[in-house]
C-alpha cells in the first residue's frame, strides 16, 4: 500500500472522513476556518477505490520536561472508513509517521488514544492523568481572605500575564504543552473566560478559564503558581454561589485543592487523558542525560521503530549506543520509557510490577533519577 501526503485539495475529503469516524458535523460556515489550522498539519493518507480509506495528522509541536523544551510530533485525527479497517492502514500510518517524526528531530509522540490498549501496541503509553471535581452549590465555602484581587478578561484582550503564569506552572510538569500565540486564542481559549488572580504586589499568580452554562460552572484550566493565588480563585468561583448549582474542575492530580475543602467527601474522577512515546531513544536519552548522575545501561526493544533496538549506555558525559552486549543492564521495551523519564512511576516501582527487568544496581542507580510528574492538560 502506498501512503501519500495530503494537500488542500483533500482537505473537504478528510473533514468528511474525521466527520464520519468520530461522529460530529462541523457547520460550513465554519469549515473555512477548519481548513486554515490543517495548513499547520501534516497530513498523510492510504487511498482505496478511488477515495481516501484512511489518515492521520501529524502536528510540529514543544512540551515542557521541567525547564527543558523537548520537540513533539503531535498524532491527530486517526480515522478509517469501516469499510476499510483490519486491513493494517493505521498499523502502516503510525509506522511511517514515526520515521517521519525522527527525520524532523521530534524525539517524542503524544496523542489522545480512542483505545489505550490499541496505541499501546505500537509504543504509546499513558502518561497524564486529569483529575475531574464536582463539588455542589452547598460545599462551596469560601477559604480565608487573601491580599491580592482577581480580573476578567476573554481571549481578545487576555494580558502576557496569561501566557507567563501558564509557562511557570507547565515547568513544574513533564509533558506540558509549549503554547504558541495562536494556540491560546485558537485552542486554549476559544469562548472561555479568563480569571487572572493578582498579588498584593500586582505580580499575575494564577487563572482560570471557565463557562457558565445552566448554572453550572465548568473551570477547564485551574493553573495556580502557590497558595495565595488558589485560595483567591477558589474564592472568587464562590463568588459565584447564587448563580449555579454547583462547579466542576478539571485539575492536575497533584493539586490539593480537594483536600483542602470543607468537606473533601465531593465526587472525584481520575481520567486517564493522554500517551506519550519516545521516538528515538538515543537522541532523546542525549536531551534527559544531565538528569542522570551515574552510569547505567538500558537494553530498549522496540517493534515499531528499529533504531531504537539496542542498549544504551548513559553516563553525564554522554550517551552511547553499544555495539557489543553488556553484562549489566535494565531491560524493557520502549513504552516502559515514558513512566520512567516522564515521573508516572520510580523504576523501583515498575521493576517490582515487572515492567523492567534486569540488574537490580543498575534499577537503583534510576530510582536516584528525579523527574516532574507526567501532567497534559491541552488537546489535539
Amino acid at each position: 500500500m502506498t501512503i501519500k501526503r495530503l494537500d488542500k485539495s483533500h482537505y473537504e475529503e478528510s473533514l468528511n472522513l474525521s466527520m464520519y469516524a468520530f461522529q460530529y458535523k462541523v457547520p460550513e460556515e465554519e469549515k473555512e476556518n477548519r481548513f486554515r489550522q490543517l495548513d499547520d498539519h501534516e497530513l498523510y493518507g492510504i487511498e482505496a477505490d478511488d477515495q481516501l480509506a484512511a489518515k492521520l495528522h501529524l502536528l510540529s509541536l514543544n512540551v515542557f520536561l521541567g525547564e527543558k523544551e523537548f520537540k513533539m510530533g503531535g498524532i491527530a485525527g486517526v480515522a478509517t472508513y469501516p469499510e476499510y479497517r483490519r486491513k493494517g492502514y493505521v498499523k502502516e500510518l503510525l509506522t511511517y509517521s514515526l520515521k517521519r517524526m525522527r527525520e524532523k528531530g521530534q524525539t517524542i509522540s503524544m496523542l489522545h488514544p480512542f483505545s489505550f490498549a490499541f496505541y499501546r501496541k505500537y509504543g504509546w503509553e499513558l502518561f497524564s492523568t486529569l483529575k475531574r471535581v464536582k463539588v455542589a452549590q452547598a460545599e462551596m465555602k469560601m477559604f480565608d481572605g487573601v491580599p491580592g484581587n482577581v480580573k476578567r478578561f476573554n481571549k481578545e484582550n487576555y494580558p502576557s500575564e496569561l501566557e507567563e503564569i501558564y509557562n511557570g506552572y507547565a515547568r513544574r510538569f513533564s509533558g506540558m504543552l509549549a503554547r504558541e500565540k495562536t494556540w491560546w486564542k485558537e485552542r486554549s481559549i476559544t469562548n472561555l473566560n479568563v480569571a487572572i488572580y493578582y498579588d498584593g504586589k500586582g505580580n499575575g499568580a494564577g487563572y482560570i478559564l471557565y463557562d457558565i452554562k445552566d448554572q453550572k460552572m465548568k473551570v477547564e484550566e485551574f493553573i495556580v503558581l502557590n497558595a495565595e493565588a488558589r485560595s483567591g480563585l477558589w474564592n472568587f468561583i464562590c463568588q459565584h454561589d447564587s448563580m449555579l448549582t454547583g462547579v466542576e474542575l478539571v485539575l492536575s492530580p497533584e493539586d490539593p485543592l480537594v483536600f483542602l475543602l470543607e468537606n473533601p467527601k465531593t465526587p472525584t474522577e481520575l481520567q486517564p487523558y493522554f500517551m506519550t512515546r519516545v521516538v528515538d531513544v538515543l537522541s532523546f536519552l542525549e536531551q534527559f542525560r544531565s538528569s542522570i548522575k551515574e552510569k547505567v545501561s538500558l537494553e530498549v526493544s522496540d517493534k515499531y521503530a528499529p533504531w531504537n533496538n539496542g542498549t544504551f549506555t548513559i553516563t553525564s558525559e554522554k550517551v552511547i549506543k553499544e555495539e557489543e552486549e553488556c553484562s549489566r543492564t535494565v531491560q524493557m521495551d520502549v513504552n516502559a520509557l515514558v513512566p520512567l523519564f516522564f515521573g508516572v512511576y520510580s523504576s523501583q516501582q515498575l521493576y517490582e510490577m515487572g515492567v523492567i527487568k534486569g540488574d537490580r544496581e543498575s534499577v537503583a542507580v534510576l530510582n536516584k533519577i528525579r523527574v516532574k510528574p507526567g501532567f497534559f492538560i491541552d488537546f489535539f
